[in-house]
């Protein structure tokens, strides 16, 4: 998109479908320009890098496939039609079908190229979005809520929620360090969270039981901890580093370290690596005694889900979060783009119940830590505001929670 942004003659471009909606997977790839010559856009198009074939190519719209196999369609639309164009190609089909429903009932027919009077004196074009649902009568839906799972009604209603943004989160409460399997230091990876806005981060370098991570032993953590009083020294207070462990929830339904181990952290993750395809009822409990557990306050990538090559554990979801509503332990969004666990529809239901939320990016090298991407969008598709995300909240009223939760 940044190539085709700088072809001569293009006053817009952005992704749509599925991509721009932010679903966990997507298809080909769809995206739109905003141009009066699309022969120069097709041409960049065309030879985008590592673009292997291409599918085709006409006047407003051309395919190719990548060398990795992934496809990539582009339409090009006058600039004064980008709007419906893009809102169009952007909502699911159903949250289209709305937005034709209620053009009709103003009298409108509403297509890709204009909204037109139904009396056929005339059409309205509209540059941007913002023009398309204001024509309506409604407030801009962001992309990510546009899957016809309320918002419309929302919209309707000058209900829309405040949508979390990725400048709103200030902690990272799930990193690895070389500690465990983590490429560096903790003083790297703090300072290069403390570089990218963060005010908190976790080491939650992996538990014992976890071999092939070189999970630590209490006197591992022994040493861990006066290492990071050292560091945070040298930090000052750029950033508060948080001694946690990401602690296993064992096979047997039990943690890897006892309770009065798990009270001296700062901050407890409960996670499954292991055992995931155990009987329903089995991997649900295991689940819910570290949920009970009154030293757990986080658990991290709830199913144990990885995209595409595993499915979660066949968790019964209903039994989880009522056991978190109960208990006001906090559900992890993994912003790794491989697990976005918990997903959009179980977060949105977290968050109906009053369930803390938390998106964290589980990195292991500064480079993980631009996942947050992932997991922010998720949150959105999830109905989020920054109010419903413990990340987001002031280091005074993170340590505070903590500190309820013993």
């Amino acid at each position: 998109i940044g190539t085709l942004k700088k072809v001569k003659g293009v006053v817009g471009a952005e992704s749509a479908g599925s991509l721009r909606r932010m679903r966990s997977t997507v298809g080909d790839l769809d995206i739109l320009v905003a141009s009066k010559d699309s022969s120069a856009v097709m041409e960049a198009f065309i030879n985008l890098p590592g673009v292997s074939r291409v599918l085709g190519k006409g006047e407003t719209k051309s395919s190719i496939e990548f060398t990795d196999g992934v496809r990539a369609q582009v339409w090009v639309h006058a600039p004064e039609k980008f709007g419906t164009a893009l809102q169009y190609a952007t909502g699911s089909k159903d949250h289209n079908v709305q937005l034709r429903q209620i053009a009709l009932a103003k009298g409108l027919s509403l297509s890709e190229h204009s909204l037109t009077k139904t009396n056929g004196k005339g059409e309205i074009f509209c540059a941007t979005e913002e023009e398309v649902y204001e024509t309506l009568g409604l407030p801009w839906i962001p992309p990510e809520l546009r899957e016809d799972h309320g918002e419309v009604a929302a919209a309707k209603a000058n209900k829309l929620p405040k949508l979390i943004e990725l400048k709103d989160v200030k902690a990272d409460l799930q990193t690895h360090s070389t500690w465990s399997d983590g490429k560096l230091s903790m003083l790297e990876m703090a300072q290069a969270a403390a570089r990218r806005g963060m005010k908190v981060i976790a080491f939650t370098d992996h538990s014992v039981s976890l071999g092939v991570t070189g999970g630590l032993s209490m006197e591992d953590h022994k040493k861990q901890a006066a290492e990071i009083k050292k560091i945070q020294k040298q930090l000052g207070d750029k950033i508060l580093v948080l001694h946690a462990s990401e602690v296993e929830i064992k096979a047997d339904g039990t943690l890897d370290y006892p309770d009065e181990f798990l009270a001296s952290l700062d901050l407890v993750v409960a996670s499954m690596h292991t055992g995931l395809r155990q009987p329903r009822e089995k991997v649900t409990q295991r689940t819910i005694n570290a949920i009970r557990n009154p030293h757990v306050d986080i658990i991290g990538h709830p199913t144990g889900r990885l995209i595409p090559d595993r499915e979660g554990a066949d968790l019964d979801m209903d039994a989880v979060l009522n056991a978190a509503a109960e208990t006001g332990v906090a559900l992890e969004i993994n912003a790794h783009p491989s697990r976005l666990d918990l997903d959009d529809m179980y977060a949105r239901r977290a968050k109906e119940l009053g369930i803390p939320i938390t998106i964290n990016t589980d990195s292991h090298s500064e480079a993980d830590f631009d996942n947050l991407f992932y997991g922010v969008a998720t949150a959105r598709r999830a109905w989020l505001t920054k109010e419903d995300v413990i990340n987001c909240w002031s280091t005074k009223k993170l340590l505070s929670w903590l500190e309820k939760r013993g």
